[in-house]
């Protein structure tokens, strides 16, 4: 008992603040579960990066790059080698090379489809047939 002589809420009692307390309590517990839910959804990596770091991915731009350009130069070289014409091979497949390395980079980069779904994408339309040109 209390001083002013009245018991404390009790447990089968149905007093409506303690009712009303209990609904926001769910109710906040509701939304805090939603919102660790939404953060964990938010906090996961984007599909195409879950597998490579970011430095991996940077290598791999970079050596497809390198590599074009390594390549259309070595064929260069030994074009000029063969024909005795040094500077101008070199030069023309180190241009070339250049930019099979840029392609390159660019579809390891996913920016470039490769060249079948290019030429897939967009047939040409079809010719209309006319048969007033026709005369018997």
């Amino acid at each position: 008992m209390t001083k002013s002589g009245k018991k404390g809420p009790q447990q089968g009692s149905s007093d409506p603040e303690l009712g009303d307390l209990s609904a926001r309590l769910k109710e906040l517990s509701g939304r805090i579960a939603a919102e660790r839910s939404e953060r964990a959804e938010s906090a996961k990596p984007p599909t195409s990066m879950q597998s490579t770091s970011d430095y991996a991915r940077g290598y791999k731009l970079v050596s497809e790059f390198a590599a074009g350009t390594l390549v259309g130069g070595l064929i260069g070289y030994g074009i000029d080698w063969l024909f005795g014409t040094l500077p101008f091979g070199l030069i023309i497949f180190l241009l070339l090379g250049f930019g099979a390395g840029f392609l390159n980079l660019a579809r390891a980069a996913n920016r470039v489809p490769p060249p079948q779904e290019r030429l897939n994408t967009n047939p040409p339309p079809k010719a209309a047939f006319d048969d007033d040109d026709e005369e018997d």
